[in-house]
C-alpha cells in the first residue's frame, strides 16, 4: 500500500486535482492523507472543502487540521480565533462561499467533527505543523501541532511528516519531514509517495 500525503492546500483546487491525477491515486490501493489548511488565501477554499469531504467520505482519506482550519472552526464563538483568523486569510475563504452562509456552516461543522490532530502508523507520525522534540505523542500540546516550527530531532523513533512552514521543495530534517512547498503564495502544491518518497507536483 502507497501512503500518498499533500499539506497546505490553501484552497487551490486545481493542484490538489493535479498532483492526485499525476500520482495515480486509486482509493482501492492507496491510503491518501491530508495535513490540513484546506482553507484561506487560494481562491477556491469552499470546494477544496467539498473535495475533502468527499475524499474522506467516499474514498477513505484522513483529513488532519491545520492553523487555518482551526481558526476557521473556533471564529464561530471565539473573538480572538475570528480575529487571528481575519489576518490570515479569511476574506479569501468568504468570498469563495459567495456569502451562502448555511453551506458554510455546514462545511465549518464538517471540519469539526472529522478533522484529525495526527495519524500515526508503524513508521510515520503524521502532523499539521510537527511536534514537541522528546515528549510522548499523547502529551504533545494542540497548540504545538498546529503551529510549531522547528528542524530538530523530534525523537519519538518515528518520520515525523508535516507541512505548515513553506519550503521550496521537501525538506528532510533529521526524523522530520517537511512537504509545504509554498502553494499558497504562488508555489508549488506537492504529493510526497510513501515509502518510496516520490514526488509529485502541480504549479
Amino acid at each position: 500500500m502507497r501512503y500518498l500525503v499533500v499539506s497546505d492546500i490553501h484552497g487551490e483546487l486545481h493542484k490538489l486535482e493535479e498532483v492526485l491525477q499525476e500520482a495515480s491515486f486509486d482509493p482501492s490501493e492507496d491510503q491518501l492523507i491530508l495535513l490540513g489548511d484546506y482553507i484561506d488565501r487560494g481562491p477556491y477554499s469552499r470546494d477544496v472543502v467539498a473535495k475533502v469531504k468527499e475524499l474522506v467520505e467516499e474514498h477513505g482519506a484522513i483529513a488532519i487540521k491545520g492553523n487555518h482550519d482551526d481558526l476557521f472552526i473556533r471564529s464561530k464563538y471565539d473573538g480572538e480565533a475570528m480575529k487571528l483568523w481575519e489576518m490570515n486569510g479569511a476574506s479569501s475563504t468568504l468570498k469563495s462561499y459567495n456569502s451562502v452562509s448555511e453551506e458554510m456552516k455546514e462545511h465549518r461543522e464538517w471540519l469539526e467533527n472529522h478533522l484529525r490532530l495526527y495519524y500515526e502508523t508503524d513508521q510515520y507520525i503524521f502532523v499539521h505543523a510537527g511536534l514537541e522534540p522528546n515528549v510522548p505523542l499523547e502529551r504533545q500540546e494542540e497548540d504545538t501541532m498546529l503551529w510549531t516550527r522547528h528542524t530538530e530531532t523530534v525523537g519519538l523513533g518515528k518520520t515525523v511528516v508535516h507541512g505548515h512552514t513553506p519550503v521550496q521543495h521537501i525538506a528532510y530534517y533529521k526524523d522530520q519531514v517537511d512537504i509545504d512547498t509554498g502553494a499558497a503564495y504562488g508555489g508549488k502544491l506537492t504529493l510526497l509517495e510513501l515509502p518510496t518518497h516520490k514526488v509529485y507536483t502541480a504549479s
